[in-house]
């Protein structure tokens, strides 16, 4: 059986399916309590009333396991600003105000983030010292019961004409909203460019004006404090280091260090 591919990431292909209907096959490493486990954070998600695609299946399709999802017909958020860069702020801003929707819905029946945050530090390629220091200062942050997606980013926001749409929920949990922003933080703004990507420089400059834009916009609609976002960089960029992408170890080993630093300081 032959099935029009849609697109591909780092942790599955999605296929057409039926009318209406994606696949979502996951690549070969992943098994079928992996493809469960995301069909139930999916599904809860959706049952919160979050704009999320609901999940009707779980399958095994030519040895691979797969969700079969409702279509979400749209274009990530990277492609609509590509399409036309002026809309580079009006973007920013709904990502601020879809992202402040999300930790407007209370999860206490999600995966603890504290938990998620306390394995990938405790499994990540530092010094002993180093995640001791990490953990210490994680104990200092406080917890929360907001939903969290986990992996908030413009390339997991469909936009369509149905409105706007958040995709790609295996790391749904419930947790502190700032650290669910400083996983944001992360990838908007230090997630490594090629070194030939044509006009990097502008892109890297854009970037910066996204940035801003999307956190003034969340904190407007919010009213939340901010000033402790920083703390949990150092955390999130530790987690971080566990799925193992090279060009970005140097920033994230920074960001660990001047945050530890910082956290000395005011200890």
């Amino acid at each position: 059986m032959s099935l029009a591919r849609l697109g591909q990431g780092r942790e599955a292909e999605v296929f057409a399916w039926a009318d209406g209907y994606v696949l979502k096959l996951f690549w070969p490493e992943f098994s079928q309590a992996d493809a469960e486990l995301e069909a139930q954070l999916t599904q809860q998600v959706w049952l919160l009333g979050v704009p999320s695609p609901r999940v009707v299946d779980v399958l095994e399709f030519e040895g691979r396991w797969g969700l079969v999802l409702e279509w979400i017909r749209g274009v990530p958020l990277t492609d609509y600003i590509q399409s036309n860069p002026e809309r580079l702020r009006f973007a920013a801003q709904m990502l601020g105000a879809l992202h402040r929707q999300l930790h407007s819905k209370a999860a206490g029946h999600l995966p603890s983030q504290r938990r998620h945050l306390i394995q990938r530090i405790q499994t990540c390629r530092l010094p002993e010292a180093e995640r001791a220091a990490l953990l210490q200062h994680l104990e200092r942050l406080p917890d929360g019961t907001a939903l969290c997606h986990g992996d908030f980013h413009p390339e997991n926001v469909l936009v369509g004409e149905e409105g706007v749409f958040v995709v790609d929920w295996p790391s749904a949990m419930r947790g502190n909203p700032l650290a669910d922003i400083a996983r944001t933080t992360l990838l908007v703004m230090y997630s490594e460019l090629p070194p030939d990507l044509p006009a990097r420089e502008e892109i890297l400059r854009q970037r910066e004006v996204f940035y801003r834009t999307y956190l003034e916009h969340y904190q407007n609609f919010s009213g939340l404090n901010l000033t402790e976002l920083q703390a949990w960089m150092p955390i999130v960029a530790a987690a971080r280091l566990r799925e193992n992408i090279p060009d970005e170890e140097p920033r994230l080993m920074q960001l660990i260090q001047e945050g530890l630093q910082k956290s000395d300081a005011s200890a």
